[in-house]
């Protein structure tokens, strides 16, 4: 036990817990002038996430990699009943009320993906043809299930695994070549076939927010409005007129950043930034004792650099607005506790290492 407590990364864990913190008071932050308790909510799931940590964390690593295709398997499940049974918000169909409260299973699918993609990819020397169409197939099933939601944000994120794996592990260029043409061929068909006007709106609007203004241009346009206004220092906690006055949706959640932007300005943002490097590198520099490990941590860590790359760019019009949020930052039970779940075994990795 007292080799556990010294050799726990107490550094990274406190830079988690202050983006979880910082979360919460920017959260209450966007939503005081309406009296909204949806700070009080992400403390509560903070609280439960922390826990959930503690209980992964004291798990054994064999257990858990051995477990991930039986957890990943039981979510494919439930978000197919999710299709039926579930609870719409936003128009998708992305939630399960249990006891009063929501549950996004969608969310919790990243961490057992990512351990059971870990060890698909510790078990072949390159990707081959079989290997590659099991990795995809793996990918695509839960995806396809939370496209059919319709959630283009959680669906975009987990396709991150793609590049991922493409970046880890050699893959023959004709095979490069064929997933490519497939994608293409499948982005073709869905946006003709599969997705709703409003959601081609989103996907084209950030090209010409001033088009759409009325509609999905609108929250990009008062996004830059924001984090513009904020400047070098920012206006003052609690003290930004557009989430004061409402103008910019989803200040809570997929536009978090903006709400730090204009209230405290660039410094703020680029604090948060290098909070995230931090935790990145802190994560990434240390000796693994297998494959499975080691792919899991980057693949894990991959995916939240990539959700973090989004939801900025999202906010400053670089990029459409899919719904998708700022890691441990945005409001979000079921982001919060499934990133914890994820972190507490990149955690577990870490000690394990220092005490074999």
């Amino acid at each position: 036990m007292r080799d556990i407590v010294r050799f726990f990364d107490k550094f990274t864990f406190a830079l988690l817990l202050l983006l979880a913190l910082a979360g919460i008071l920017l959260i209450y932050s966007a939503g005081h002038s309406t009296q909204e308790t949806n700070y009080l909510k992400q403390a509560a799931w903070l609280a439960v996430s922390l826990a959930g940590f503690l209980a992964v964390f004291s798990m054994k690593l064999d257990f858990i990699f051995r477990k991930s295709f039986s957890v990943y398997v039981l979510l494919l499940v439930i978000l197919a009943l999710q299709l039926v049974v579930g609870h719409t918000v936003a128009r998708t169909k992305s939630w399960f009320r249990l006891w009063g409260i929501g549950f996004q299973f969608s969310e919790f699918v990243k961490v057992p993906l990512a351990l059971f993609l870990a060890r698909l990819l510790a078990r072949h020397k390159e990707i081959d043809g079989w290997a590659f169409m099991k990795v995809m197939a793996v990918i695509l099933a839960p995806v396809a299930l939370i496209v059919l939601q319709p959630d283009m944000g959680v669906s975009f994120i987990l396709c991150s695994f793609i590049p991922l794996v493409i970046l880890l592990k050699k893959v023959r260029p004709a095979l490069l070549v064929i997933a490519f043409l497939l994608f293409a061929l499948g982005g073709f068909a869905a946006w003709h076939s599969l997705l709703k006007p409003y959601q081609k709106e989103r996907i084209i609007s950030f090209l010409n927010p001033a088009q759409y203004k009325d509609s999905t241009g609108y929250h990009i346009i008062q996004s830059r409005i924001a984090i513009g206004s904020g400047g070098l220092s920012g206006k003052g906690y609690r003290k930004g007129s557009q989430s004061r006055y409402q103008f910019l949706p989803a200040r809570h959640t997929d536009f978090i950043i903006s709400v730090v932007g204009e209230e405290l300005g660039f410094v703020a943002i680029g604090t948060l930034f290098f909070v995230f490097f931090l935790v990145f590198y802190r994560q990434l520099r240390f000796n693994f004792e297998n494959d499975e490990e080691f792919y899991y941590v980057y693949l894990f860590n991959g995916l939240i650099f990539f959700q973090f790359l989004v939801n900025v760019a999202m906010a400053i019009g670089f990029f459409p607005v899919l719904g998708v949020s700022l890691p441990f930052v945005s409001y979000g039970g079921s982001s919060l506790l499934s990133f914890f779940i994820g972190e507490a075994i990149i955690f577990r990795v870490k000690i394990s290492n220092y005490l074999a």
